[in-house]
């Protein structure tokens, strides 16, 4: 019976160790099973990641290709633009030189006409030159008579219209000098400069007869006139002058317009310069203006 026992003991222990090293086992396949599967997902995220800036990467390359195509198109344009205003001034200088051409051979056609056609009247005239000069200078004469009024000015009875509405930027002085930014130094003025707006009208400071018209290098297209004993005014930096030499006006008729700024006055602006002569010597005009 003692022996019998015994070879049951053993039986069991080994099914035990058999059990055991299943489990054991099971136990390592499913540590391995669960190492791959983690290393399978690690792999894939990885995976995607990569894919993911590829993707990136290749839609910024297309942005860059995009505006690489963009810039060139925008530029062929350009050249486009510039090639067919190219052609048109090219075309219009053409067209220029094509009518200055015509216009040249008209106008000989036409004045060899005209030449012709005086060398016929011009007998015809000569004959009454002589009568219709003596007629006109009667005529002249007798409306000079009739027209040319009395100028009188006295400094205690009569003023001196403003000839344009402005502030004075540089005033009469001939007892010391001023300074003239343009010129950028100090200097005698027998004038006032009169600050004005390019265009604007320049009106006669008192009747008057224009006694002379001079283009001057300071003061521009320059106006002169007498008002009367003694008495001259003189108008500088004009343009489109509405007078003549010899022409009579009255107080407030205009002479012409403000030009642009001599170099003299550059910085100054525009202006107008009035001066007032008595007897040739130049005098304060501030007193005289009303």
């Amino acid at each position: 019976m003692t022996v019998k026992r015994k070879k049951k003991s053993t039986f069991m222990g080994g099914k035990s160790v058999t059990v055991a090293f299943s489990l054991c086992l099971l136990a390592v396949v499913a540590m391995i099973g669960m190492y791959t599967v983690g290393k399978s997902d690690q792999k894939q995220k990885e995976l995607e990641q990569q894919v993911a800036e590829a993707e990136q990467k290749q839609a910024e390359e297309k942005e860059k290709q995009e505006e690489a195509r963009k810039a060139q198109e925008q530029e062929l344009e350009r050249e486009q633009e510039q090639r067919q205003e190219a052609a048109s001034a090219s075309a219009q200088r053409q067209k220029e030189t094509e009518e200055k051409e015509e216009g040249k051979e008209t106008h000989a056609a036409y004045g060899a006409e005209l030449e012709s056609d005086f060398q016929v009247e011009q007998a015809e005239i000569a004959e009454n030159i002589v009568i219709d000069e003596i007629e006109e200078a009667s005529i002249m004469d007798a409306d000079a008579e009739i027209d040319e009024p009395t100028l009188s000015f006295s400094p205690d009875m009569d003023k001196l219209m403003w000839p344009i509405a402005g502030n004075v930027i540089l005033d009469y002085s001939m007892d010391k000098s001023v300074y003239f930014s343009t010129l950028n130094q100090y200097k005698y003025n027998p004038a006032v400069i009169i600050q004005g707006s390019q265009d604007a009208s320049v009106m006669c400071a008192a009747q008057g007869k224009v006694t002379s018209i001079d283009t001057l290098d300071e003061t521009g297209t320059t106006v002169t006139m007498d008002i009367g004993d003694g008495y001259e005014l003189i108008y500088g930096q004009l343009k489109e002058l509405m007078v003549k030499e010899g022409d009579y006006l009255k107080a407030g008729e205009t002479i012409g317009y403000v030009s642009e700024p001599t170099k003299y006055y550059a910085q100054e602006g525009c202006n107008v310069y009035f001066e007032v002569r008595k007897d040739g010597v130049s005098v304060d005009p501030m007193p005289l203006l009303q």
